[in-house]
């Protein structure tokens, strides 16, 4: 499991891939869970998936999706599929970074991807954040996101190239993204000023982030070497500052045997959980274990709130 989404009727959308050694192939599949629990299939599982097929919807219905291959680093595509199936470049074209409209505009190694208040898509990418109109059209709203201050601790695991991941924008149009590599979480201004609001302490660095109701949300992980994974856990900064751990999800264990509790109590094995905030006003969020034994998952929790 690779990614979670919600919609404003609170449906639960996944992607999935997984390698099949049979093959030497790559399975993918996307599906959706409705509040009432119905696991429903909007693309089986398959080897041959139809491209631009995404959890990321738009209200016209379209989906985006982000075609990279970071190993090759040739070209980086944002698609837009829409509902009659025709498939189109958004904007992007051979591996780099360019602002411009279309295919004059270059992505990078693209690590997460929101939605603004406008409907515009934001982009975290190798060490910028990416703004993309509905009209293709691509701007740096900050570049050198990998910038080091002398409270920043020793970069994780070297820093992990590309190391911004998700990210989040509140109705002011402030950006916020967890910067994984340097265990912290950066916030961006309309301006363009980037600032530190968050550090995590090791072994836990931020994964995910959620603007809502004046305060922020972060999901952190664990991660000590060789492969004890810790949590993971959410914690609450609220606008004056002070920091709060909501939650812990699970038990410290080795990477390649997790264990969760909340896993345990419902009777499936845990593989990974992945936590995904909504864009509208209210922080919405899954916690989905995907079972080592197939490409199943199991949503087990959904919350709401306010502020």
């Amino acid at each position: 499991m690779h990614e979670l989404a919600i919609d404003e009727q609170d449906n639960v959308y996944g992607a999935d891939i997984g390698y099949n050694p049979a093959s030497e192939g790559y399975i993918t599949d996307v599906w959706k869970m409705t509040p009432e629990g119905k696991f429903i299939y909007l693309l089986q599982p398959t080897e041959r998936a139809p491209r631009g097929w995404s959890i990321w919807h738009d209200r016209d219905g379209n989906m985006y999706f982000v075609e990279q291959n970071n190993h090759t680093k040739r070209e980086t595509l944002l698609l837009r599929r829409s509902p009659d199936g025709t498939v189109t470049t958004l904007a992007g074209g051979a591996y780099g970074h360019a602002d411009g409209r279309g295919n004059l505009a270059k992505f990078s190694s693209v690590g997460g991807i929101t939605f603004g208040p406008d409907g515009s898509l934001y982009l975290s990418d190798g060490d910028a954040v990416r703004k993309v109109a509905t009209d293709g059209t691509v701007t740096t709203i900050a570049k050198g996101l990998d910038f080091m201050t002398s409270h920043d601790q020793p970069r994780f695991l070297g820093g992990l190239s590309g190391s911004l991941w998700g990210l989040s924008v509140d109705a002011n149009v402030n950006v916020y993204v967890a910067d994984a590599g340097n265990r912290r979480v950066i916030k961006i201004d309309s301006t363009g000023g980037a600032e530190v609001v968050s550090r995590a302490e090791a072994p836990y660095f931020p994964t995910g982030v959620a603007a809502a109701g004046g305060n922020l949300y972060v999901m952190e992980v664990g991660f000590t070497l060789p492969n004890l994974t810790s949590g993971p856990r959410l914690r609450k900064i609220t606008a004056d500052g002070k920091s709060t751990i909501l939650t812990t999800i699970g038990e410290n264990a080795s990477a390649g045997k997790p264990v969760s509790s909340l896993a345990l109590q419902a009777g499936t094995t845990a593989e990974s959980v992945i936590v995904f905030f909504s864009r509208d006003g209210r922080l919405k969020y899954s916690i989905a274990f995907a079972s080592i034994v197939s490409l199943t998952a199991l949503v087990l929790h959904r919350r709401r709130a306010r502020g």
